[in-house]
Formats: C-alpha cells, structure tokens, sequence
C-alpha cells in the first residue's frame, strides 16, 4: 500500500502539466475502475470453523471425528495424533478489483455515481499443524506436522453514492465522495490439505445449493483528487474505506475494507 501511495504522488507530478486541458463534465460521464483492495479479514474465520457457517469445517470434525481422514492420516504417520495449532492471524491477500463507473455531474463539482467491481480475494496464513503421540516424552521428542487451509471468493460489489470535488486555482480538483454498498460474496474454493489428506469443502444456504454465497451491505467513504489527462479524458485517483456486514453466524458487527482506487473517464 505504501508503494502505491508513493506511485500516486509521482504520477499526480508528471501529469501536472496537463492540468490545463479540462473541459465541462457536467451530464453523464463513464469510464473504467481498477483499484488494489484489501479486504477486512473479519469474513475468513468462516473458513476456519470461527463463525459455524458449517459445523464440518472444523478441523476436529474434518481430521478427528471423520473416520476416513483420522483412518488415512494414522496410517500415513503410522501413529496416532492429535489437533496442536488452529490457523493463527487468518486474513485476505490484497488482490486487484476491476470494474465499471458512471457519474452524472449536475454542476462542475457535484455528482452521483454508480460504480460495479469485481476482485476476487484468497485467505493467507491458513497454517495448521498435529502432533503425532507416540513421541511426545519430551518437547524435544515432539513431532509435529503442518497442514493448510486455502480459500479463494468472487466478490461483486455494488456502490451508489455522491461525489463532491473542490475547485483550486488549477484544474487538479480534491474530491470526497460517500456511498451505500451492497457486496455479493461467493466461495469459490475451499480446501483443506495435510499429508495424504485433501478436501475440498462442499457446503451450502440451502439443500439446492453447493456454493456458500451471503450478500452484505454497508457504507464507504473516499478521498482523493482528479484531473485531466486530455481533452476528453479525466484521471481520479484516491484511497477508499468500506464498513460492510453480511451477517455470517457469529461475525463481529462490521469488517473494514480499504483500497486505492482509479477511475479513467470520458
């Protein structure tokens, strides 16, 4: 995040001279999104068990209490185990969310937009481990064995908000926007790995389904600044804030996403 920041700054400079070329934005402009997100970590517990979306996540169901898998593993470490460590610090990788906007500016600073992205994040430090029994007289005879919990979503985010720029002796105008959001969530894959043991997870909302999906709303706020890179085309640049709650079992009331966004309109 801190090497976008600085790349937003030198970008910002080598198109400063370009500042004189703006043009009425007034009515409906459109253009393309693509910003570098990271998701709050609150909605990947669920892949850990944390939230009871599905009581047969939990490793002691999946590797103790399901007979095939402790069958399997024991043989595999010809011994007998034990759960050691759960997933410690579970949380998204930042990833890449590209998308569609559209503004209608009713004055030359004031508009209402529509964006729609897409990212599609993966869990990261999904680390596990077992300890096997029969050499357990000492720490130091301890023999442990890590496993990993791997995820990956399709997020489909909605925003609808309001767009306020503010005017400067240039044509490089700050702006704040506000917007609700509405975010569509949907477990793409699922796997649990140790030894000779890999499973995908298979759960569901319903009896018809296989595929975990929870839809989630919230509010965001953003900053930045905004400027013309030609005649036709403007350049925003800037860092937004999402508050989003989708109401999994057990989850704290709201998780924080933050990305630095850009916006290429005409």
């Amino acid at each position: 995040m801190k090497g976008l920041s600085i790349s937003i700054v030198c970008l910002l400079f080598l198109v400063s001279p370009l500042a004189g070329l703006a043009q009425s934005r007034v009515g409906l402009n459109y253009g393309v999104h693509v910003g570098w997100l990271n998701v709050g970590k609150e909605e990947a517990q669920m892949y850990i068990g944390e939230y009871g979306v599905n009581s047969k996540i939990d490793l002691q169901y999946l590797l103790i209490e399901n007979e095939t898998n402790y069958t399997k593993l024991k043989e595999y470490y010809n011994d007998d185990f034990s759960l050691y460590e759960l997933p410690q610090k579970v949380a998204y990788k930042s990833t890449l969310s590209i998308g569609g906007t559209l503004q209608y500016y009713t004055t030359e600073t004031f508009a209402i937009f529509a964006d729609a992205i897409f990212a599609s994040p993966s869990i990261k430090n999904g680390t596990f481990s077992i300890k096997l029994q029969s050499k357990t007289g000492s720490l130091s005879n301890e023999v442990i064995e890590h496993g990993s919990i791997t995820a990956k979503e399709n997020r489909f985010n909605f925003e609808l908000g309001i767009h306020k720029a503010f005017k400067t002796k240039t044509n490089i105008l700050p702006y704040l926007e506000a917007a609700a959001c509405l975010s569509y969530l949907e477990v793409k894959s699922h796997e649990i790995s140790i030894g000779n043991v890999k499973q995908n997870i298979s759960y569901s909302n319903s009896q018809n389904s296989t595929t975990f999906s929870k839809c989630g709303f919230g509010g965001e706020i953003a900053g930045g600044v905004q400027l013309p890179l030609s005649e036709k085309f403007y350049l925003y640049s800037g860092i937004s804030v999402t508050a989003y709650k989708f109401n999994i079992v057990g989850q704290t009331p709201y998780s924080l996403a933050k990305s630095i966004d850009f916006k290429l309109l005409l």
